[in-house]
């Protein structure tokens, strides 16, 4: 194989890396989907296998938030249900619990989504810390009356900030392309 093929190969592989990073948003609705399904195995998974006690951490809350932000209505309306029902049968929730509050926060985040610039980290970061809260607080709600001592334990607020946290972080290095001045501005017209 003489150089110039060598160096083909390489700049093909890249490319097909490239197209299969995982993201959010990639335009093809099929691999949104396959996407979707290795985040719900990683976060529901692979996170309390590794992490143990403190293993659940939300990776799907900021994919919903982009999913929200960058697609159409119908679009975000299929995949969130999607999120929550996988989400709903791997974990042990009442049912309707992310239904209920995935729905609620993409309807908010399809409304301000055209009045806000995309460009800059601060609505990127306020949508991300803003949905990890509402997750958090919807999901805090619904296990006081499950379990009342829970919300006073000092283990069980610790966890909930560091999910805030890993939300927020996750969300704003998934959203780094579109936080350019000169970038596309990423919500559809």
């Amino acid at each position: 194989m003489n150089l110039l093929a060598r160096q083909d190969l390489v700049s093909r592989s890249r490319l097909v890396l490239h197209d299969w990073r995982l993201r959010p948003n990639t335009g093809r609705f099929w691999k949104d989907v396959i996407f979707l399904f290795i985040v719900v195995f990683i976060q529901t998974t692979v996170g309390p296998t590794l992490l143990g006690k403190f293993g659940f951490i939300d990776l799907m809350t900021p994919w919903i938030v982009i999913t929200a932000i960058r697609q159409r209505p119908l679009q975000v309306i299929l995949l969130t249900s999607l999120a929550a029902f996988l989400l709903e049968t791997r974990l042990a929730v009442p049912a309707g619990l992310y239904l209920c509050a995935y729905w609620i926060l993409c309807n908010i985040l399809i409304q301000i989504r055209p009045a806000l610039s995309w460009r800059y980290r601060t609505p990127w970061f306020v949508c991300y810390t803003g949905s990890a809260l509402w997750i958090l607080l919807f999901e805090s709600f619904v296990l006081h009356f499950l379990q009342p001592g829970l919300l006073t334990e000092t283990s069980y607020v610790i966890h909930m900030l560091i999910r805030v946290l890993v939300a927020a972080g996750f969300g704003m290095y998934l959203s780094r392309e579109w936080m350019n001045i000169d970038a596309e501005e990423p919500v559809p017209q």
